[in-house]
């Protein structure tokens, strides 16, 4: 198809104003001045069809479009055209073509086109306020892929003695956990024994179910209740249903960072948020928004550096502040909790009160504002609903307002609080104030109301000083009902000394009926290699001072895995303490034996775990966290590592347990290929796993053996197998090199095989496998010439 241009070839640059008046003057009529779409008769008249590459920039790229031309040389495109170019569509009526809309870009604001007709190519000059907003966000975090746990069992046990002024106790803890991929199931007890007598209590029994797709968590059995902002925590038996964030840990719960700017020409925008790299792209002309920008907690500053391709740059910066206290805007977190008020624990097995109720519910309303509202009931006992707002003030900081209504068979009163934080790089602040009304009541307070707080005040600054360190002053007040206001007043400074250690200095002082005063200040040198010494001097004067004392430590800590840590002290009082600890892969010993006031003791500690999996019963250190199997197919203490950190070795079976892996989260579990056999092949050194919580996991790494062999191939006159022959080996290919040496794999079994060259072939048989030797040489093989087809000659 050929289509024939009104414009002249050379090329020609039309104003928007210009273009206009020559597209719709001419054959719009009263229509068009009206400001009706073209249509119809007159606009078959005036355009035709034709084909242009049509970029936006002299420069960029281009796209081919099939376009309207007109009288004068004017030019039109169909609106879907506009969005390929990053154009808004201009706001003046448009011209219709066979049921599709057209508009000029010319009668953008600001614009210019031109028409290169020996090229066949029409570019568009914009203003960047005319292109559409390039969006992009910041990479984020991605949640790995649960690991399904696999059914088991873990036993935690922990057993101590001790000898003091000769007297001897001792005690047992154990934790039994039951689990599967319906959840987990954990009981724990604990038993004591002193003077001939001994006693053994059940402390908690709990089965938990995790819902990681919904971010939430189900228990049935003993809790802890979520005491809100302005609550007190209880034990209780039951059932809680709340929202989990640890079931996402890569997910950012603070609201994020948007920015913004425009790049005249294609650029690289590199944002930094506190001087650190968070993300770099590639961006056309345009305005361009980057939002999910991460932020740290306090004020903080985001810089957007705009660099295009001759290195000019424009920084532009924002600040911002960004605290716990604040979720995204909507985002929810919640806990609903029911059952019978926990009593007497750790001393009674199962000792219930009365019924319990409380929930809680946050969410995030707007960046800035974060409410928070909590009601708690328990029978026969105090009540309380109210709220809590976290209101961000700009870049400068935090308020905080708190209001509740509570009471009991006595009567009820209020709550009321307020606060102000400010955590800054140079400068930190903090202030509140909470007053309880005489007869403000809620669940878990003390019995006695002559122990119920009546006012908590709190105050407190902190100062970076560079090469002088940190300084902070604090200030506390707490009144109760019945007894004289308690004042503490503390100063601490804190100064890094490099290579030289760190110092850090406190003075407390104790305002009130028995007013105190005392004194700590540490110094900390580092010799590397986990070791630490440690000079410490206290002293003060008044009721509940310490003496005056000075105390020298030497401190080696254990390493992650297997290994031996120690801590050695002496003061000049005469006091002293020495600890000796021992992590062996299935159990941690600890033995101490101290002098403090005149009381010598010593004590013994071990704890441990066993765990049933994958069908074994396995000795390993406590279990806290979720752990993993790590089967290699046999092979025998082989290092395993986690996160790069020496964690164990299989045992003769090839299997090791790893334990305290972090659920919910990508642990890295790896093995390094030089510690294999040389027999050996994997078909991958790592694994990334995420365990569910609290469960174990097995992880099986694809070990293949694949012993070898080398060999001189020889004619049956002794001459060398010619190099470069290829020898076929079950079903594998191996090339033949000086000497007739040749190398195989797969040699596991007593074979036949043949070898090929230009001109000739030949057949050999090797001997079975005499012993363990991972690459044997089978010395000199003879090989037997014979025609493909025919056999051996």
């Amino acid at each position: 198809m050929r289509f024939t241009s009104l414009i002249p070839r050379s090329g020609k640059t039309y104003s928007g104003a210009l273009v206009a008046a020559l597209l719709f003057a001419p054959w719009s009529g009263g229509a068009a001045a009206a400001g009706a779409p073209i249509s119809g008769a007159a606009a078959e008249a005036g355009l035709h069809e034709a084909v242009l590459e049509v970029a936006v920039s002299r420069g960029g790229p281009g796209h081919m479009m099939i376009v309207l031309r007109g009288p004068g040389g004017a030019l039109l495109l169909e609106a879907q055209d506009f969005q390929r170019l990053r154009l808004r569509v201009p706001s003046t009526r448009p011209v219709l073509r066979d049921g599709r809309r057209y508009y000029s870009p010319a009668a953008i604001p600001g614009s210019s086109v031109s028409i290169d007709e020996a090229r066949q190519r029409a570019v568009i000059s914009v203003p960047s306020a005319a292109l559409d907003t390039t969006r992009l966000s910041a990479p984020v975090g991605v949640s790995p892929t649960i690991t399904p746990a696999s059914p088991g069992a873990f036993f935690n046990y922990q057993l101590y003695s001790q000898h003091v002024t000769g007297q001897t106790s001792g005690g047992v803890y154990g934790e039994l956990g039951v689990f599967a991929g319906a959840g987990v199931l954990t009981n724990s007890e604990a038993g004591r024994t002193a003077a001939g007598r001994g006693s053994l209590v059940r402390l908690d029994t709990t089965y938990t179910v995790d819902f990681p797709q919904r971010l939430e968590t189900l228990n049935v059995g003993d809790a802890i209740s979520d005491s809100g902002t302005w609550g007190y925590a209880v034990r209780y038996a039951g059932i809680r249903w709340s929202r989990n964030f640890a079931l996402r840990p890569d997910l950012l719960t603070t609201p994020l960072l948007t920015t913004g700017g425009t790049a005249t020409v294609p650029s690289t925008v590199d944002v930094f948020v506190n001087n650190q790299l968070v993300t770099s792209s590639q961006l056309p002309a345009g305005p361009f928004v980057i939002d999910r920008l991460p932020t740290v907690s306090g004020s903080g500053d985001v810089s957007v550096v705009v660099r295009d391709a001759l290195g000019r740059e424009q920084v532009l910066t924002q600040s911002f502040y960004s605290s716990p206290s604040l979720l995204a805007p909507g985002l929810s977190q919640y806990s609903f909790n029911l059952g019978s008020v926990r009593e007497d624990y750790a001393l009674a097995s199962s000792r219930y009160g009365t019924m319990l109720a409380e929930g809680s519910y946050r969410r995030g309303i707007r960046r800035n504002f974060t409410l928070e509202g909590h009601a708690e009931y328990q029978r026969g006992g105090a009540h309380a609903a109210g709220f809590d707002a976290a209101i961000g003030i700009g870049d400068l900081g935090l308020v905080t307002l708190q209001a509740a209504g509570g009471g009991d068979a006595s009567g009820s009163g209020w709550l009321r609080g307020a606060g102000f934080e400010r955590n800054g790089s140079r400068l930190s602040l903090l202030v509140s104030d909470a007053w309880y009304g005489r007869q403000f009541a809620q669940v878990g307070e003390p019995q006695d109301p002559a122990l119920r707080l009546r006012e908590r005040r709190l105050g407190q600054v902190g100062l970076a000083m560079g090469r002088f360190g940190s300084l902070s002053l604090a200030y506390v007040r707490q009144s109760y009902r019945g007894t004289q206001a308690e004042q503490t007043l503390s100063l601490t400074h804190s100064r890094s000394l490099g290579r030289n250690g760190s110092l850090n200095l406190t003075v407390t002082r104790l305002l009130g009926a028995q007013p105190s005063t005392s004194v700590y200040l540490f110094y900390v040198l580092p010799f590397g290699h986990r070791r630490a010494a440690t000079a410490t001097v206290v002293g003060g004067r008044g009721t509940g001072a310490p003496a005056n004392e000075a105390i020298a430590t030497m401190t080696q800590s254990p390493p992650v895995g297997p290994g031996m840590g120690y801590r050695v002290s002496a003061s000049s009082a005469g006091n002293y303490d020495a600890d000796w600890r021992r992590q062996y892969a299935a159990a941690d010993v600890e033995l101490e034996t101290a002098r403090n006031s005149g009381v010598t003791g010593t004590s013994a500690y071990v704890s441990g775990s066993l765990t049933f999996l994958d069908h074994r019963l396995n000795a390993t250190r406590q279990i806290d966290g979720s752990f993993a199997m790590v089967d290699l197919g046999g092979l025998g203490n082989v290092p395993i590592y986690v996160e790069n950190q020496l964690t164990t070795h299989t045992d003769s079976s090839g299997k090791a347990i790893l334990y305290n892996l972090r659920p919910y989260e990508a642990n890295r579990i790896s093995v390094d290929p030089a510690d294999l056999p040389l027999d050996t092949t994997i078909g991958s050194a790592s694994a990334i796993v995420a365990p569910p919580y609290r469960s174990g996991i097995v992880v099986r790494f694809p070990i293949e053996r694949t012993r070898g062999a080398t060999m001189h191939l020889v004619t049956p006159d002794g001459k060398p197998v010619p190099v470069g022959a290829i020898v076929d080996f079950k079903g594998s290919a191996f090339p033949v090199v000086l000497d007739g040496l040749v190398y195989v794999t797969g040699y596991d079994h007593g074979l036949g095989a043949t070898a090929n060259w230009p001109g000739g072939a030949c057949r050999f048989r090797v001997p079975p496998p005499q012993d363990d030797d991972p690459l044997p040489d089978l010395g000199t093989i003879r090989c037997r010439p014979y025609a493909p087809g025919r056999g051996p000659r």
